[in-house]
């Protein structure tokens, strides 16, 4: 692609981004139901995006953005080839999870139905986090704020390769999964 022709497509990509939290909210009207600040901060090797608790000031890696006060929630977007389910992956997975009665239901049906070997999982990706990724936190932090919401993510938010699925989660969780996608988005 010429160079101009990439530059347009910067441009478009750059205001197509802003509108995302629409786009999500429009795809799944649960998140209508919440006053959640939106910032499109365009940084490489950044990660997709970050979700800021409503008491959370950030790391010094990532401080919370000025435009999310404290007491309100914020989801910050790094990548523009963030989709509107990676956004409502997050804001289920750190909030949802304890402010919807039905998501948090949801959530503690999948933290009871793991079974050892991915309990085993959850600790190799642990590990793997320590030694690439300098993580620091004790396993039972990690597991409570990283480990378990994002496997909550994998399937129910298309974060994992199908094929990693069949064998990542058990069909009945999968099923229940796909029983919560049905209700973010408001299917009956």
């Amino acid at each position: 692609m010429p160079v101009e022709d990439q530059d347009i497509m910067n441009l478009v990509s750059q205001e197509r981004d802003p509108m995302l939290l629409e786009a999500a909210k429009k795809e799944y009207p649960i998140l209508d139901q919440y006053d959640i600040g939106y910032k499109y901060s365009p940084k490489q090797d950044s990660g997709y995006l970050e979700f800021f608790p409503a008491d959370e000031p950030g790391s010094p890696e990532r401080p919370r953005p000025k435009e999310f006060p404290m007491g309100k929630i914020g989801v910050e977007v790094y990548d523009p080839k963030t989709r509107p389910i990676d956004m409502l992956g997050d804001i289920t997975s750190h909030y949802l999870i304890y402010e919807d009665p039905q998501v948090k239901q949801y959530y503690d049906q999948f933290q009871n139905s793991l079974n050892i070997g991915q309990y085993d999982r959850l600790r190799n990706q642990y590990q793997f986090a320590q030694q690439n990724y300098g993580e620091q936190r004790p396993y039972e932090d990690w597991y409570e704020r990283t480990g378990l919401p994002g496997y909550f993510r994998g399937y129910a938010f298309q974060q994992w390769p199908e094929d990693f699925n069949e064998t990542a989660y058990t069909p009945e969780q999968r099923a229940m999964f796909d029983k919560m996608i049905g209700y973010l988005k408001g299917v009956k």
